[in-house]
């Protein structure tokens, strides 16, 4: 009975885990999945700075830096990063996830944190147009990275942080509009577990963001 009761706990744990956010400007949801194999987020996933919460694995991947070189898991290994995901002809909330993304280049500046920007429109998005989109925001391709590449691996990549991407599929679909997906800042410490989710549309999601990368990153 007392199993029974865990496996219950559990499930109803991995209920409550659901995070829903609407996500007006793409017209679909901003969703953080809890699935069986993972552990429950904590109670809010805005944690703090020294929060104990571990969450998921990055899943390995294969994807493209916007000037040319491959990156794998394996070239974020020992340094904490925020990672978000976002594509260059975005209508909605990607020029605000991007200038926040700028404004914690400044903020990390004086550790090693990396920051990953994987787009959600590899067709669109190739090297050169990421490229273009980088230098908008005067990002430094020593601390910020572009990533584009084979879809099912960002989709891979995306699906192993629990985070939603969901390409439009109508013919009439307005460009901007095209992918609709999860709006979060996700810290990633550097073992490449997830150490938290943030809003990427807000100052203090942003805020919160860097006090939580900045206690897994180390000084420069």
């Amino acid at each position: 009975m007392s199993a029974v009761i865990a496996v219950t706990k559990r499930r109803l744990a991995l209920a409550g885990a659901l995070l829903l956010a609407t996500c007006a400007s793409c017209g679909r949801s901003d969703e953080v999945r809890a699935t069986e194999d993972s552990e429950p987020p904590p109670p809010t996933l805005d944690v703090p700075a020294d929060h104990p919460y571990a969450g998921p694995h990055l899943a390995d991947f294969e994807l493209r830096e916007c000037h040319g070189r491959k990156v794998t898991l394996a070239d974020l290994a020992g340094r904490a990063c925020v990672l978000d995901f976002v594509f260059t002809t975005c209508a909605g909330p990607c020029p605000s996830m991007s200038t926040a993304m700028a404004a914690l280049q400044g903020e990390l500046a004086d550790t090693d944190a990396l920051l990953v920007s994987v787009s959600v429109d590899p067709a669109t998005d190739d090297a050169a147009t990421l490229r273009a989109y980088a230098e908008l925001y005067d990002a430094d391709p020593e601390r910020w990275w572009f990533l584009t590449g084979d879809p099912a691996q960002m989709a891979a990549l995306a699906a192993s942080v629990q985070l939603a991407v969901v390409p439009e599929q109508t013919e009439d679909v307005v460009l901007g509009y095209q992918v609709a997906h999860a709006t979060k800042f996700v810290v990633v410490d550097g073992e490449g577990v997830v150490r938290g989710y943030y809003d990427g549309r807000t100052e203090d999601g942003r805020r919160a963001a860097a006090a939580r990368v900045r206690h897994f990153a180390r000084a420069r």
